[in-house]
């Protein structure tokens, strides 16, 4: 038998994840706010999360398309430091985050995210 590489549907949890992090991007990009660049989110595994700061407003989807800055993240650690419940810097440290592109992209998405999140109560759920 041959030695390929299975194709592993994401877990529930990942999609889950991934669907709430969607929500969330989309909730704090508000048509009064733009990156100006395109940034992706690849969870390994599971899925994309792709935002269109081109456009305004920005664009939110799950297509693979290249993008200005691409970070490489597990979608649970996405979302847990999406809703500060884990320190980006410390997950970067331990390499469990791999960016590549303009860093300086995903810099500018986490002012906005922390905008919405001091404007709910619940981190940055509507």
């Amino acid at each position: 038998m041959a030695n390929t590489k299975k194709q592993m549907k994401p877990s529930s949890l990942a999609r889950q994840a991934e669907d709430e992090i969607e929500a969330l991007i989309r909730a704090a990009l508000t048509p009064d706010v733009s990156l100006g660049a395109k940034l992706k989110f690849v969870h390994e595994g599971a899925g994309v999360v792709f935002i269109d700061g081109t456009k305004k407003p920005n664009v939110v989807h799950r297509r693979d398309e290249p993008a200005d800055c691409t970070v490489h993240i597990d979608p649970v650690l996405n979302l847990a430091i999406f809703q500060q419940r884990a320190d980006r810097t410390e997950a970067f440290r331990q390499g469990r985050i791999r960016i590549v592109g303009d860093v300086h992209v995903v810099g500018l998405l986490r002012p906005i995210m922390l905008r919405q999140s001091n404007a709910t109560e619940d981190g940055f759920r509507e």
